[in-house]
């Protein structure tokens, strides 16, 4: 690819939410697998585009076929020595208008509740009836002590209750398993309190949450593998990723066996977490993977205490490492195609 010399400054395009507010108007590309919109406005020849992307003006070079009024996400490939954008998607349906990394931000109604308290009086209490259930017992759901006996099946019910197949239900004509989730009811949510700026904000932040994971699911290798949040307040960034490889439907015996899930986490104090499991007739394979030697050495002291916290399992196998990713960037990977590539050439 032909090196040239890139923009100096294109300010980036922040999520839908109040969270753009914070970002600095004068920020760069700030890292690779930062997304963006643009459009194309003209065809200049030779492979050759005028592109509006965040408001600014830039010609770039690529060999995909462009049209003008054709709306495109890039993705950034890398910052130096020269600003390098992907083509991800020239389906407006996908990603548009919104940023990947709200898919690590954890669902949380905390804030939804406290937006209801500042308005005298709080007009929780005005919301109908089945609405207002859904939000209360996904809460309570939310702060339940996860004990080695009933962990799993609460996060199960916080994971289907979180509405990730609402649009399928609906298709069915299922709309009792639509209007019981919280999806459901963070539309209603949104539809009356649309003029009321705080509330409004904090239910699009969850719904945009909810919709981003449903996407991922859509542009995952979904016959493969399946992309679950974890909807856990003590958790700031995560999900699960179960996956399946060609072999688990082989129909051989052995590798029906094998069972492979991973957790991608950030925990406040522990930094970015990553543990891999892997299950066999006679093994279970765990992997501690940290953002850091020390924090690898330090979970390791702790490898008799995790294995007879672990039970219904034979042999053990441990392992720790210090190469854990950011679970965002991680994810993208899983999400993002491959694509034709683009320099932005001038401003």
């Amino acid at each position: 690819m032909v090196t040239i010399t890139p923009p100096t400054f294109i300010p980036p395009i922040g999520p839908t939410t109040s969270q753009s507010g914070d970002r600095n108007k004068g920020e760069n590309f700030s890292k690779p697998g930062q997304l963006l919109n643009a459009m194309v406005l003209e065809t200049k020849g030779a492979n050759r585009f005028l592109l509006d992307i965040s408001g600014q003006r830039l010609t770039a070079e690529s060999q995909a076929a462009l049209a003008p009024g054709q709306t495109l996400q890039l993705q950034v490939v890398k910052t130096t020595p020269q600003i390098e954008l992907k083509i991800v998607t020239s389906t407006p349906d996908q990603f548009f208008g919104r940023s990947i990394t709200l898919l690590g931000k954890n669902i949380d109604l905390t804030e939804l509740f406290q937006a209801f308290k500042q308005q005298t009086p709080s007009p929780i209490s005005t919301l109908p009836p089945p609405t207002r259930n859904i939000l209360n017992n996904f809460l309570a759901l939310q702060q339940e002590f996860l004990s080695d006996k009933n962990g799993g099946q609460v996060i199960k019910r916080l994971i289907d209750q979180l509405g990730l197949g609402f649009e399928n239900a609906l298709a069915r004509g299922d709309k009792a398993a639509a209007g019981s989730s919280l999806k459901a009811a963070l539309l209603d949510i949104a539809n009356i309190f649309q003029n009321v700026e705080n509330i409004a904000e904090s239910t699009t932040r969850l719904l945009t949450i909810i919709e981003l994971f449903q996407l991922a699911q859509l542009h995952s290798q979904s016959d493969r593998q399946f992309i679950l949040p974890l909807p856990l307040p003590f958790i700031e960034q995560g999900y699960l990723l179960v996956k399946y490889n060609d072999g688990n439907k082989s129909g051989n015996r052995d590798s029906n066996l094998e069972k492979r899930f991973s957790l991608h986490l950030t925990m406040a104090e522990l930094g970015n977490i990553q543990i891999d499991f892997l299950k066999t007739e006679d093994v279970l394979y765990i992997r501690f993977r940290t953002d850091s030697q020390e924090k690898a050495d330090f979970a390791a002291l702790y490898s008799e205490q995790l294995k007879s916290a672990v039970s219904g399992t034979g042999h053990i196998n441990l392992s720790f490492s210090a190469d854990a990713p950011d679970p965002i960037a991680d994810l993208i990977q899983h999400l993002i195609p491959e694509g034709n590539s683009i320099i932005n050439t001038k401003a």
